[in-house]
């Protein structure tokens, strides 16, 4: 770390040391509540309420009031005594992060001295104490509902769909465990694979959260695990999907395809007959024989629809004793693609947990953590492979077969322009101290280590030192298909976190609690992106090479004050950080490859890099104010606005970047773009595609953002709520600018700068019913309007090049602005325990749920004009909507203190397939004979020229698929 890093970080936590009052995200809740007198209503000062097999309490004030802090989210029992009055334990109080739980509760005098009654609290139908759009499913919601992941919770939400958050991409969301960002930082992505029969809640915040939270402009997810002091509880469960064809279309090794049915002896005899064939006078029986054996697949690509898919789950949690509790987690899924691919399975793990120490009354250790991760011939949808990586990593295949006629379809392994599998690592450690002062405040001290390791390398030995792509590739007969591929090329990154905060709340007021926090994050990781070749007679390299130790921090204030008629949470956050680095000073010849500039070796020709001038980077900040009011109208109705600045670090692989090519054939030396000496000249220039080339300029983005909604709950048990917003972005680093250098233009960099805006605006409306009964459902309807464009420059050319600057222009890139409409809805049937009516003595109906879900979007805007139409304008038109229902059966059953529970959940219930949608001259093709059959109007098959069925439809609403479950609470 350089010298004035240190010196930046010890001023920091001599602040630290010097400012008592700290607080970062909170991942738990709290209780406010008033005590009366049952007949006279007057206020009971120095009543007692405990939280049940808790060490959590308080005493009511002068006006009858109590507040319990630091409350983690489940359901409770409240203990209400004063005395000569009757004990109240108030059941079913449920307390959610972030949240005030409120509680009004009468005591009557006892008439006999030590009774106890047992009430139920009320459930309150709308949240008076959240200001922004908060959205939580609890571990109840999310058993019953056909969903396996976290992401499938968060897909069931309105304002999300599909990894978009109101438009917004994944990469602009961070992910927190119990309050502690999971987000790696390099290519912003968040590890997600956390067991659901683990978590206790997870809440998603889509606009107007409070100064508390940073790093995401589009959402915060937090992920709370369970919790409690008392017996041991536990979940196994297993699940598995049957073995069968899940993909559109026959079998990739159909011997109805028509490399079987045409590839046969009539063929190979032609072959034989024909002088200028490669066959000519061989034995056509002998060329069947052959050519059926090199197209028998290998039993890892040819028995794909053969294979189940499992999983295995279990869950254990509870107290060891009164002063220590656990929690541990484990899943293993041997995942199976839907399409033949280079390995047989694509596993999955994750094993988290936890251990809670009470050291004293007042002061809790927690230690935990979670080790997950991956291996995965298909895509996992990380933002690697999305505009944070690289071009060329969003043109790179996989090592999959999704067509038949591929040419990788008897050997993915190690073809050029595949990546190979990938192998995930994550794991996260972390230590937590809470100290309760008293009654009023607490503070925490959290330090967390996470650590991210992706590999995209040749591990199973396909290639060879001496053979490479292009120069020794081989084809079986017929030349179309690969026998084997020699493609030399691996992605290997890892990233390190560690996160340190120290955090203070205290509820100074009865209905007012301030906030202060501060924290620091430093970051240490490397990438190594290689791919090589031999063309037009040469080597290729393509690289991208680098390595950082940046930091970040952050420092907020805020004031949350609550009053029966209005609550308001209004406060600041300070956002900064440094790339804590050397950066070139010429952006244009950061390898000082050139003659000219300034650092290249007098003694050496064009091409040979030297030791480039460099500048140190600056350190950035922003200060974002945010404002959220909830207003009660009434009982049964509250409105609420929000507004806020958002600001997001970018991924820091656009700040540190490094693509290069050079074309040595000395692996000992191509990763070094420096390698050059006296002795050794090693050409090396700056490439475009593999990555973009650091900039040190690169600054914060911004959304600012404006919401109003209203919830309203109807007396018969039904709610809705309507939400409008507005989110106005700037400084998005997404311009792409060319940078050429003055006296060599061959090869360039591009560099990303903030030069994006766009503008979105959309409502959201949701009703759903909280009915007493074995039937309930809920709808959500939400639709966006936007539009984007980029300010910049295309092109930019060192100072004395005889080239001109090429701007984009503020206009001539603007986007037009596109709506998307989406609906959610779902239908739930609980039959309780005993329910229903007896058939020779058996309830069929006791302890079964049936849960519908159905999602529906517009289709896509695109833009056809007709022959004969002189409009110009864009998006005219709108592809199908497209829709899918889904269903979970279960059905209970209890043995002693063991539920055991079998299910069956359904995706795409009526296997609905919908045509993915047309470009260019197909799209012109589809629209202009609409005479034909569809099926005539619909892509062929280039090599076969038979229907394409595997591509007409979109996998958006993949076939039908089946998992039984097994389920086991105990």
């Amino acid at each position: 770390m350089k010298k004035n890093t240190w010196l930046r970080l010890s001023v920091f936590l001599i602040f630290v040391l010097l400012f008592p009052f700290m607080l970062h995200a909170a991942n738990t809740g709290k209780i406010f509540g008033k005590v009366t007198d049952e007949k006279t209503g007057k206020p009971l000062i120095g009543a007692n309420v405990l939280i049940e097999n808790t060490s959590l309490g308080s005493s009511t004030d002068q006006n009858g009031q109590f507040v319990i802090l630091n409350v983690h989210p489940g359901t409770y029992t409240l203990i209400i005594s004063y005395m000569g009055y009757t004990t109240v334990a108030e059941t079913g109080v449920e307390v959610r992060v972030d949240n005030t739980t409120w509680i009004e509760t009468e005591l009557s005098p006892a008439v006999i001295e030590g009774t106890t009654v047992t009430v139920t609290a009320d459930k309150p139908l709308i949240d008076k104490s959240t200001t922004g759009s908060k959205q939580v499913a609890s571990s109840e919601d999310f058993a019953k509902e056909p969903i396996n992941s976290v992401e499938e919770v968060l897909e069931t939400q309105a304002g999300i769909f599909q990894g978009t958050y109101r438009g917004d991409s994944q990469v602009q969301m961070v992910y927190m465990l119990n309050d502690i960002s999971v987000n790696s930082g390099l290519f912003s992505d968040n590890f997600t694979g956390f067991n659901l029969s683990a978590i206790q809640e997870i809440s998603v915040m889509t606009g107007g959260y409070s100064a508390e939270y940073g790093e995401a402009r589009a959402a915060v997810v937090n992920v709370v695990e369970k919790m409690t002091t008392g017996p041991i509880k536990g979940t196994v469960q297993l699940r598995m999907r049957p073995a069968g064809k899940y993909h559109f279309g026959r079998n990739m090794y159909s011997k109805e395809n028509f490399d079987y049915t045409s590839f046969n002896l009539e063929y190979w005899t032609a072959q034989t007959e024909n002088p200028s064939s490669k066959f000519y006078g061989q034995n056509p029986d002998t060329l069947l024989h052959n050519w059926r054996q090199q197209t028998t697949p290998d039993p890892v690509q040819g028995d794909y629809a053969e294979r189940p898919e499992y999983s295995v789950e279990g869950t254990l949690y509870g107290g060891l004793n009164k002063n220590v509790s656990f929690l541990l987690s484990g899943r293993y899924k041997r995942g199976v693609s839907i399409y033949p691919q280079g390995i047989s399975y694509n596993p999955e793990h994750n094993l988290q947990g936890y251990l809670n120490f009470h050291l004293s009354s007042n002061i809790q250790l927690r230690i935990g953590g979670f080790f997950g991760g991956y291996e995965s011939a298909e895509s996992m949808g990380t933002n690697f492979d999305s505009w944070e990586g690289a071009q060329e990593h969003q043109w790179l295949g996989q090592t999959t077969v999704t067509t038949p006629y591929s040419n990788s379809k008897y050997n993915p392994m190690g073809i050029i322009y595949d990546h190979y599998p990938e192998l995930r690592k994550w794991y996260q450690a972390y230590a937590r101290l809470t100290h309760t002062l008293n009654d009023k405040s607490y503070y925490r001290i959290v330090a967390s280590y996470l650590y991210d390791n992706m590999d995209r390398s040749d591990r199973y030995g396909v290639t060879s030192d001496s053979l490479w792509s292009r120069r020794d590739d081989t084809f079986i007969m017929g030349s179309r298909f690969y026998k084997q591929g020699y493609f030399h090329a691996w992605d290997k990154n890892r990233s390190v976190v560690k996160q340190l905060d120290f955090d203070y709340t205290n509820q100074f007021l009865t209905n007012q609690q301030l906030k202060f926090g501060l924290g620091i994050r430093q970051f240490n990781f490397d990438v190594e992106h290689f791919m090589a070749s031999y063309e037009g007679g040469g080597r290729w390299n393509l690289l991208n090479v680098f390595d950082g130790e940046p930091y970040e921090g952050h420092a907020f204030i805020q004031n949350l004050i609550e009053y029966p008629g209005i609550i308001l949470n209004a406060g600041f956050r300070l956002d900064f950080f440094d790339q804590n680095r050397e950066a070139s000073a010429n952006m244009f010849d950061p390898l000082a490859m050139q003659p000219s500039t300034p650092g290249h070796n007098p003694d050496h020709p064009l091409g040979i890099p030297g030791d480039p001038e460099t500048v140190q980077t600056e350190l950035q900040w922003r200060v974002a104010p945010r404002l959220g009011i909830s207003h009660p109208v009434s009982d049964r109705s509250i409105l609420r606005f929000s507004y806020g600045h958002f600001y997001q670090r970018p991924s820091w692989s656009k700040m540190f970047g490094f693509p290069f090519v050079n074309y040595t054939e000395d692996m000992s030396t191509a990763l070094d773009p420096f390698a050059s000496n006296d002795t050794l000249l090693q050409e090396t220039y700056m490439e475009e595609w593999q990555g973009f080339y650091g900039n040190p300029k690169l600054g914060y983005e911004r959304s600012i953002q404006y919401e109003v909604s209203m919830d309203y709950a109807f007396e018969q048990g039904f709610i809705v709520k309507i939400t409008g917003y507005y989110k106005d972005t700037d400084n998005e680093a997404s311009v792409v600018t060319g940078l050429y250098a003055k006296d060599y233009t061959a090869t360039k960099a591009f560099m990303v700068s903030n030069g994006g805006y766009s503008d979105t605006r959309g409502m959201e409306l949701k009703l759903d019913s909280r009915l007493q009964s074995v039937v309930n459902f809920g709808v959500s309807y939400d639709v966006y309007w936007n539009f984007y464009g980029e300010v910049g420059f295309t092109r930019l050319n060192e100072p004395g090049s005889d080239f001109i600057d090429l701007p984009i222009g503020q206009n001539s890139s603007k986007g037009n602005w596109s709506g998307f409409q989406k609906i959610k809805g779902w239908l739930s049937l609980d039959f309780p325990k005993d329910w229903g009516p007896s058939m020779l003595n058996v309830k069929p109906l006791s302890d079964m749920h049936i849960y519908t879900y159905l999602w529906w979007r517009s289709g896509d805007p695109y833009t056809y004009h007709p022959p004969g139409d002189l409009s110009t304008r864009e998006n005219n038109r709108h592809w199908f909507n497209i829709y899918q229902i889904n269903l979970n059966v279960a059905k209970g059953f209890h043995i002693g203190n063991t539920r055991l529970e079998i299910s069956a959940d359904i995706r795409n219930v009526f296997n609905r397939k919908f045509l993915a949608r047309l470009y260019g001259d197909d799209l012109k093709y589809y629209h202009e004979n609409s005479h034909l059959p569809l099926e005539d109007r619909l892509p062929k098959n280039s090599y076969s020229k038979e229907p394409n069925v595997w591509h007409w439809y979109t996998y958006e609403v993949p076939p039908r698929q089946v998992y039984l479950e097994l389920k086991f609470d105990f």
